[in-house]
């Protein structure tokens, strides 16, 4: 009688110890895709981050380019790449990376001329010209390669300079 109990214990064993390997390899898988997800989480802040500020940059280009070349702020409309080189805003949307070997920034420039008096609320500036900067960027999560899903954008409105003290 103690020779099967013995055996039956040896089967016991070999289920008991797959058990806790199943467990234990289940326990580092989780972790596993818990710290990628934190890095990948990470890697997308450290960007979007990075895209604000090349937005915000651009707008404070635009603002420089008003302030000392009014004639040519006057002139700019539509859609412009507005590359790493700070004297680069070149009348065409981007084609592809422009900016860190990962972000593409373009500027919209859209004039309104008079000033509305029943402003119509789909249009933010009146009497000025809205210029908005968009920064895009992609990522694993983006479906495509080379497809931007990702974006950070700041408008403002700026009116013709007056004076070299107008910013």
């Amino acid at each position: 009688m103690f020779h099967f109990n013995f055996l039956n214990n040896r089967g016991q064993t070999i289920i008991e110890a797959v058990v806790a390997l199943a467990s234990i390899l289940l326990i580092l898988g989780a972790i596993s895709v818990s710290i990628t997800t934190s890095v990948s989480n990470s890697q997308f802040i450290k960007n979007q981050s990075l895209a604000s500020k090349y937005a915000q940059d651009g707008i404070e280009y635009i603002r420089y380019i008003r302030k000392t070349q009014p004639v040519a702020f006057d002139g700019y409309s539509g859609i412009y790449c507005l590359n790493t080189n700070p004297n680069a805003l070149v009348q065409l949307p981007c084609s592809g990376v422009n900016i860190a070997n990962t972000f593409k920034r373009e500027a919209v420039f859209n004039r309104v001329h008079e000033v509305n008096p029943t402003p119509d609320p789909s249009i933010k500036c009146s009497a000025a010209t809205e210029v908005t900067v968009t920064v895009y960027w992609s990522d694993s999560k983006c479906g495509a390669a080379g497809a931007f899903c990702h974006k950070s954008q700041v408008s403002s409105c700026l009116s013709k300079s007056r004076n070299n003290n107008d910013l």
